[in-house]
């Protein structure tokens, strides 16, 4: 009995459910938080702007979390910040609100579950690094089914308690992640050499690169829509707490075989050609939102969560590894989170929620699927042009390194 236990609580296992229970503790509260801050009486406009701060936050403390986390070791950073977001979590609730102490609460929980994800992403990859587990995909993975299942167990919640419980869940997923590091015996290499000011300056003159990093960012902006205004819509369109639920848990459970499409098709193309997949493809899912007027259908649609962010992001990570040199892998793979997770999030969730104020959501993806769509048309007339033209000429080559 005492080696089924040990045999379980192997650091593979305990990453697997990390993952899982890491990003159900994200799908209990991000999916919902529009609508409980328009529960709380915040005005459509200051919907966006609110829903905008955990992506601020992200954006300006990331890099100072990731100093601190070189200096004073990733799973002691990990541990302090999971177990505080928890509490700030858990407290919400029981705080009463109004729009200041929204917003300084937003600012607090963001403030520390920020670094959790991508510490974990850390550990993981030192861990992957040092020959202790298999590939970070094999881990990662579990990250998708743990989605679904804390978006779907958060919509069934609800309907039987209220929109607070988002927030109680979400700490307990976070405390569950916590523990399952708790035990594990983790390695801290160095990663401080690898960020330099002239690695900034070089990445920044490469004019494909810095063209490539604007088509994701306006595929963000385009994309937040459906990433953090979905319940918003189906709300608008009459859907009940099951069907948000589902429509949830199949957009997070979509992802799982692009995973490994996503590998089968960068062997056989080049990445830009998947990101223009993933761009068309956001192109249509936004304009099916548009269209449609029934809210089970949503769930039909959420299908295509996998083609819209799992060829995306696979393939623009792939894209910048490729174009970046090895000493500079880590300033590009920067530079490609802050234009998705950081400006584009910012300016996706104030823009939507600027359009949602005078008119209907389902306008607003209509508005989002032209945007995506002058992405694509930016992608394919400038970026694979000048691609061919100037590949030989301006790209960085790993043997410089």
């Amino acid at each position: 009995m005492a080696d089924a236990v040990m045999k379980w609580l192997s650091t593979a296992n305990r990453l697997r459910a990390a993952f899982f229970f890491g990003f159900a503790s994200l799908a209990s509260w991000m999916p919902m938080l529009t609508v409980w801050l328009e529960d709380h009486g915040l005005s459509k406009s200051h919907i966006g702007d609110v829903s905008a701060i955990p992506w601020l936050v992200m954006l300006v403390i990331q890099p100072a979390w990731g100093v601190l986390a070189d200096r004073v070791g990733k799973k002691k950073c990990f541990m302090v910040t999971a177990l505080i977001a928890a509490l700030v979590f858990a407290s919400m609730p029981a705080v009463e609100m109004n729009a200041g102490m929204i917003i300084g609460m937003t600012v607090a929980f963001a403030l520390f579950n920020t670094p959790v994800l991508p510490l974990l992403d850390s550990i993981t990859l030192d861990l992957v690094a040092n020959g202790r587990v298999r590939s970070y995909s094999t881990y990662r993975f579990w990250g998708a089914p743990g989605f679904a299942a804390g978006a779907l167990l958060a919509s069934w919640l609800i309907a039987v308690w209220n929109i607070d419980l988002i927030f109680y869940l979400s700490a307990l997923f976070l405390l569950l992640t916590w523990l399952m590091l708790a035990g594990m015996e983790t390695t801290h290499p160095s990663s401080a050499g690898e960020f330099s000011t002239k690695g900034i300056e070089n990445l920044l003159k490469d004019k494909l690169l810095m063209i490539f990093m604007v088509v994701i960012l306006i595929v963000s902006v385009a994309q937040s829509s459906s990433s953090f205004f979905l319940t918003v819509y189906l709300r608008e369109i009459g859907s009940t707490p099951a069907i948000t639920g589902t429509a949830l848990g199949v957009q997070a459970l979509s992802e799982l075989p692009f995973y490994f499409l996503a590998a089968w098709l960068l062997k056989r193309t080049s990445a830009g050609n998947v990101v223009l997949i993933a761009v068309f493809g956001t192109v249509l899912r936004l304009l099916m939102y548009s269209l449609n007027e029934r809210a089970a259908w949503v769930i039909g649609i959420e299908t295509m969560n996998g083609i819209t962010w799992t060829l995306l992001w696979i393939a623009s990570v792939d894209y910048v590894d490729k174009r970046v040199p090895a000493r500079w892998r880590t300033t590009g793979q920067s530079l490609l989170w802050a234009a998705y997770f950081g400006a584009g999030a910012i300016a996706g969730n104030i823009l939507s929620g600027r359009l949602y104020e005078v008119m209907p959501m389902r306008n607003v993806f209509g508005i989002n699927s032209a945007l995506a769509a002058v992405a694509g048309v930016l992608a394919i007339g400038i970026f694979t042009l000048m691609q061919r033209r100037h590949l030989g000429r301006h790209s960085y080559h790993k043997s410089n390194t």
